[in-house]
C-alpha cells in the first residue's frame, strides 16, 4: 500500500511513525511545503519543547468528548521513549529532559528515516482526486496515487512558520464544514489605553466575563504592551474569546489576589492611601490608576476590580493556535472522513484547541496515533 502524509508538523511526523510501525510493508510519503520539518515544533514551549502535562484536564479543550474519546490511547511517556526522547515533569509541564525542542526534533526525524519514511519538503498540495478506488495527490512538483491519505497541514497560527491555511482551503472546495478559524493564544487588543503600562508585568487574577457572566478565572502573570495585555493567562482568556465568537467580552484583574479587600483597606485605614498604594504596587501602575481613575475610592476597587474591554485579538502571526478549522461532524472515531474513504484528518485542522501548557502538542501527537492504529 502507499500512504502519504500532507504536513511534517507534528501529527504528521508522528502519524507517519505511527503508521509505518503497525504497516512496515507499506510505502509512506511526506510532502512538507517548507523547507524543513517540524519548524513550528522548535518555537515551543520557548524552545524548550512542553509536549505533555501532567495534569491534563480534558475538560479544558474545545470539545471534550470528542477529545476523550481520541486521547485514551495515547501515552506520551511510552511513545517518546520508543523513539529515544527522555521526558521529565517541570511542575505539571513535560519537556524533553535536555530542555531543547532541538533533540525532539531530531528524534523524531531520525525514527522516521530509520523506518524508512522519506520527506519531500518544498512541496506544496494543491488538490487531491478520486482515481478509481485510490486518491490522486497533485502537488506544484509532482502527482501521486496513493491508497491512504492523511491532512495534517496547519491552519493559520504562526505565520512565519509556514502555517498558511492552504490545505484548509483545499478541504472548503471538497464541500467540509468549516468553522472558520480565528487567533488563539494570543495578546489581545483592549478598547482602554495602556500605553503607560507598556512593558510593566504583574502577577494577578484573571476573570473573563461574557454577557456579564463569570466564564473563567485564572491566576497568572499579565504583561501590558502599548495597546492592551499578554501573557500566559491572556492567551488563555484569548482562546476562549475566539470560541465565544460575537459575545460581548469583558475581563477583570485583581491586582493584588492575595489580599482581601478587608485587609487592604485596613492597612489604607492606618497608612496614608498613597502610603497603601506605594506599599502594594509598582510605580506605573499607580500612575495608570491615577489618571485612569479620579477618587481614591475608585482607585483602591479598580485594585481589586480593574476592567479592561475586549477590543481584538493580535492576528495569526502572534498566534500559537487557531481556534476553528474542520468541523468534527466531518470525521469518524478514527479521524477518518465521512465524505471521501481513506482520507483522515490529523491535529490542528480538526476544530480542537486547548490552552497552553502542552494541551496543543498533546491533541497533535494523539490525534495522529488514533488515526494510524
Amino acid at each position: 500500500m502507499k500512504v502519504l502524509f500532507v504536513g511534517a508538523g507534528a501529527s504528521g511526523i508522528v502519524g507517519a511513525i505511527s503508521y509505518k510501525r503497525n504497516h512496515q510493508k507499506d510505502d509512506v510519503l511526506i510532502i512538507e511545503h517548507l523547507d524543513a520539518p517540524l519548524k513550528k515544533l522548535l518555537a515551543t514551549g520557548n524552545g524548550k519543547c512542553n509536549l505533555a502535562n501532567t495534569k491534563l484536564d480534558l475538560n479544558k479543550y474545545s470539545h471534550p468528548e470528542f477529545v476523550k474519546d481520541i486521547l485514551v490511547e495515547y501515552d506520551y511517556v511510552s511513545f517518546f521513549d520508543s523513539v529515544s526522547v527522555k521526558t521529565k515533569a517541570m511542575g505539571e509541564l513535560v519537556y524533553p529532559v535536555s530542555e531543547t525542542a532541538v533533540s525532539v526534533r531530531n528524534a523524531l526525524i531520525g525514527e522516521a528515516e530509520r523506518l524508512g519514511i522519506k520527506i519531500n519538503c518544498s512541496e506544496k498540495l494543491l488538490d487531491y482526486k478520486r482515481v478509481n478506488n485510490c486518491i490522486e495527490v497533485i502537488t506544484d512538483k509532482d502527482k501521486y496515487v496513493v491508497e491512504k491519505l492523511y491532512l495534517a497541514g496547519s491552519l493559520c497560527s504562526t505565520k512565519n512558520l509556514g502555517s498558511d491555511g492552504s490545505v484548509l482551503s483545499i478541504l472548503r472546495n471538497h464541500g467540509y464544514k468549516i468553522k472558520e478559524p480565528l487567533p488563539g493564544l494570543c495578546p489581545i487588543v483592549t478598547k482602554e489605553n495602556t500605553k503607560l503600562l507598556d512593558g510593566t508585568r504583574i502577577k494577578s487574577e484573571v476573570s473573563l466575563y461574557q454577557n456579564s457572566n463569570l466564564i473563567h478565572k485564572e491566576k497568572g502573570e499579565v504583561l501590558f504592551k502599548k495597546n492592551g495585555l499578554s501573557g500566559i493567562v491572556i492567551f488563555n482568556v484569548s482562546a476562549l474569546i475566539a470560541r465565544s465568537q460575537n459575545k460581548a467580552n469583558k475581563f477583570v484583574l485583581d491586582l493584588l489576589p492575595e489580599y482581601s479587600e478587608t485587609e487592604l483597606e485596613k492597612y489604607w485605614q492606618i497608612h496614608s492611601f498613597d502610603g497603601f498604594l506605594q506599599a502594594f504596587l509598582h510605580p506605573t501602575i499607580i500612575k495608570y490608576l491615577k489618571e485612569r481613575f479620579s477618587t481614591n475610592e475608585e482607585i483602591f476597587r479598580a485594585v481589586k476590580h480593574l476592567e479592561f474591554t475586549f477590543k481584538e485579538a493580535y492576528g495569526f502571526e502572534f498566534a500559537q493556535v487557531s481556534v476553528g478549522g474542520v468541523d468534527l461532524s466531518m470525521v469518524d472515531a478514527r479521524l477518518e472522513s465521512v465524505k471521501e474513504r481513506n482520507i483522515y484528518l490529523l491535529g490542528e485542522l480538526l476544530d480542537i484547541d486547548g490552552p497552553c501548557g502542552g494541551y496543543n502538542l498533546t491533541w497533535a501527537f494523539g490525534s495522529a496515533i488514533r488515526a494510524t492504529n
